[in-house]
């Protein structure tokens, strides 16, 4: 069991070095993020697209700005749709920890800041309500190479603070831990290209 162990240390030593000896530092990255998720048997949809232009900082640690579209619809409540459509600006930083020269974990934190629409669609009656919002979000995730310049990897939030002020109302808190938390519900999937 001991030689087991260490067998595993050794390795994860191994691949955390050979990805930190190949390094990133000055390298640039266009990311592709996509998001779908559900809940309450299909009546709450949540949905995210978000193009991410990065730069790594250090052979293992990288910064970047996303832009994007988050929504979402609910039909929980009979004859009422609400739908809530939001465009995203998301400042991110990421560090990578080596497991194989092509396999990666990550840790991000991202700072989301959102600006849309709610809309109430009660019988034929409408409703609209513009906010904004920001929060912090933390997020572990895996990468896998491809080939040296391509990689596809999927991540999920694990902490989530956000607050959403409306256009005319009181700002509401919300905290979240645990998977799908934060501004961007669900899991991610992602590719990404490294020039």
């Amino acid at each position: 069991m001991k030689k087991l162990l260490f067998s595993i240390i050794a390795m994860l030593l191994i691949g955390t070095t050979a990805v930190q000896a190949q390094g990133f530092k000055g390298k640039w990255f266009i990311m592709g993020e996509a998001g779908y998720s559900t809940q309450s048997d299909g009546n709450i949809q949540h949905y995210s697209v978000l193009p991410v232009v990065g730069t790594f900082v250090a052979p293992t640690t990288a910064i970047g700005l996303g832009v994007g579209y988050l929504g979402q619809k609910d039909k929980t409540v009979p004859n009422v749709v609400g739908k809530e459509e939001a465009f995203i600006v998301q400042p991110l930083a990421r560090k990578y920890w080596g497991i194989t020269d092509n396999f990666l974990i990550f840790g991000q934190a991202a700072v989301p800041l959102t600006f849309g629409k709610n809309t109430i669609d009660a019988n034929g009656v409408k409703a609209d309500s513009k906010f904004t919002g920001y929060g912090v979000q933390l997020s572990p995730g895996i990468d896998y190479f491809m080939s040296s310049h391509f990689s596809i990897e999927a991540s999920f939030g694990l902490v989530g603070w956000s607050a959403v002020k409306p256009k005319d109302g009181e700002t509401a808190n919300d905290f979240n831990i645990g998977v799908n938390s934060g501004f961007q519900n669900g899991v991610k999937f992602g590719l990404k290209y490294i020039f």
